[in-house]
């Protein structure tokens, strides 16, 4: 199976099985991501205690993703 560059441009990957084909868009996991750590920042600064703790529950969910192996982070030099 090939890839076109608007694919790889938008970082989607696809995996055929016997059940047919799925896209996994890590574009839009990155933009999620990107979004969720902006909102931990603003509810660590200016949250109420809750939002405070969700805060920190993210940032640990990520930690571990990092420890297991789940989540790496690429840094692109330019």
């Amino acid at each position: 199976m090939g890839y076109f560059y608007q694919d790889w441009k938008e970082k989607k990957m696809f995996v055929e099985n016997a059940d047919g084909q799925f896209v996994m868009n890590f574009g839009e996991a990155e933009k999620s991501m990107i979004e969720n750590l902006e909102s931990a920042v603003i509810n660590l600064t200016e949250g109420a205690s809750d939002e405070k703790r969700m805060a920190v529950d993210y940032i640990e969910y990520l930690a571990e993703g990092l420890k297991k192996g789940k989540l790496e982070v690429k840094w692109n030099i330019s």
